[in-house]
């Protein structure tokens, strides 16, 4: 079994990112506290699965049954250094 830290945004889906999978439930708990330091109140599950998740980059889902990507977003240039599609 893998465990998965998703993330609820306001518009109600939950965003998975690539490289927040792991063995344990306590695991995850701690990616949020550590990635989320600044809203900790932010919800927040521990998504349990069998097959991987998506690695090559962060998808959403509002059933919690399929993740899609939700779309193109373009960072600020000054804030990675490159557009990212």
């Amino acid at each position: 079994m893998l465990y998965s830290l998703i993330e609820q945004h306001k518009d109600g889906s939950w965003w998975y990112h690539p490289g927040d999978t792991f063995n344990t439930p306590e695991e995850v708990e701690a990616c949020f506290r550590e990635t989320y330091w600044w809203d900790l109140e932010r919800p927040h599950k521990v998504f349990e699965h069998e097959e991987p998740m998506c690695q090559e980059h962060p998808t959403c889902s509002f059933d919690l049954d399929k993740f899609n990507f939700g779309g193109f977003v373009y960072w600020p240039k000054e804030y990675y250094g490159t557009l990212v599609k």
